[in-house]
């Protein structure tokens, strides 16, 4: 799978993530204040479905953040540590060797 093809296929998948998670507040707001007249309410059930869905999809993406953000300090201690042997070379220094 190409690079471009990689991209499209994830942009496509947080834009559905998006939907269903927006789609799910937007339900919940919308309908929170109905009459429920029956016992088994099909709009109790489905706001149910979507407080539990709109849950699972923020402990993820806390879940997601948080891994993110450990690797990147993870890598930023990796880097800097690697980065000042490197950078300290004679010629950066402008150290004459004349022995």
């Amino acid at each position: 799978m190409k690079t471009a093809e990689r991209r499209l296929l994830s942009c496509i998948l947080i834009f559905l993530v998006l939907f269903v998670l927006f789609g799910s507040l937007y339900f919940v707001l919308h309908e929170s204040h109905h009459n429920c007249a029956d016992e088994v309410c099909p709009v109790c059930a489905m706001i149910a479905i979507c407080r539990n869905t709109i849950r699972s999809v923020s402990v993820v993406l806390l879940l997601f953040a948080f891994l993110f953000a450990s690797l990147q300090f993870l890598f930023s201690l990796r880097c800097s540590d690697g980065a000042d042997a490197a950078g300290n070379t004679p010629i950066s220094l402008k150290v004459k060797l004349l022995n």
